[in-house]
């Protein structure tokens, strides 16, 4: 008999299929249904350590899956990833969530389990739960794909450091779904070459999830090249930026040297210098500043140098 913390966690029965979702890998209901279904201690294991890469592995009566969810956040630019570890067998489902995701995988499941009855079925219902999970990836790439477009915006105006954190955040992220991504290819891989024949009915649509997710690797390394293309248009930008400020500094420090050079002449201790005795001397010492002032901002113009 199946003890009361696991048969609260059947969430749905029909033609003696079960369906069990356990919220709490480290509470008694999953060990409740490890020893009812005979399920592999390795497997209860990896179930209650968080953060396992995506993987099938075969056991006695029942295979072992996990499968990774991914989202985005926009205000971290970070990927963050759920867990949800799966026990298939003849006439059981066990699936395990573990870590923040939120539960909507099974809420988006669940209604139609119970509406339809061809979903009582184990390839079946992994199969819809897989395709929901693998339905987010693109999702998630498209908001990487605004935030990139933002990026582009903003750099061409304003290349800010605070874009070029933005920039690598990005890349960590991409990198991050790639990762993830690349296990959950090769997991859903290994289950269109099962000979069960509550797999090898669902071979098409595995298939189609395998399709998906290879898609989304596509975008995945697109939106890398395209990211490295905004860090060197970043990079380049600010160095143009650099260089416009270092040629009106050098602009205005050239301007300069004339007035330094007047000025410091007239204030030598000498007798006699031009125009010391006149009353007009300042006047004609600042007239003549001014004037080679201008006339080598205008040299300057007509070269192209500013």
């Amino acid at each position: 008999m199946i003890g009361p913390a696991a048969a609260a966690c059947l969430i749905g029965e029909r033609n003696g299929f079960c369906w069990y979702h356990v919220d709490d890998p480290k509470g008694p209901a999953l060990d409740e249904l490890a020893a009812q279904l005979g399920l592999h201690e390795l497997a209860i294991e990896d179930c209650r350590n968080y953060r396992q890469r995506a993987k099938l592995e075969e056991y006695d009566g029942h295979l072992f899956l996990i499968f990774n969810s991914i989202h985005f956040n926009p205000e971290k630019q970070e990927c963050w990833f759920g867990e949800i570890n799966f026990f298939v067998g003849k006439d059981f489902l066990v699936s395990v969530r573990e870590g923040p995701t939120p539960s909507r995988t099974v809420a988006a499941v669940l209604p139609t389990f119970r509406s339809d009855p061809t979903m009582a079925h184990p390839g079946r219902l992994l199969q819809h739960m897989l395709d929901f999970m693998a339905d987010q990836y693109l999702p998630v790439l498209d908001t990487v794909e605004d935030r990139i477009e933002q990026i582009e915006e903003q750099i061409l105006d304003n290349p800010t450091p605070r874009l070029l954190a933005d920039i690598f955040a990005l890349r960590r992220a991409l990198i991050d779904f790639r990762r993830v991504a690349l296990a959950g290819r090769e997991a859903i891989n290994h289950l269109l070459y099962r000979a069960e024949p509550w797999f090898r009915s669902q071979q098409p649509y595995f298939r189609n999830i395998y399709d998906h997710i290879v898609r989304a690797l596509d975008f995945a390394e697109t939106y890398r090249d395209i990211l490295t293309g905004v860090l060197d248009v970043h990079l380049s930008a600010t160095a143009n930026r650099t260089n416009e400020i270092m040629k009106s500094l050098t602009f205005w420090a050239t301007v300069a040297i004339p007035f330094l050079l007047i000025t410091g002449f007239f204030g030598m201790n000498f007798p006699n210098l031009p125009w010391l005795e006149s009353s007009l001397g300042w006047m004609y010492a600042l007239l003549a500043m001014i004037t080679v002032g201008v006339a080598m901002g205008v040299y300057f113009k007509y070269r192209g140098w500013f």
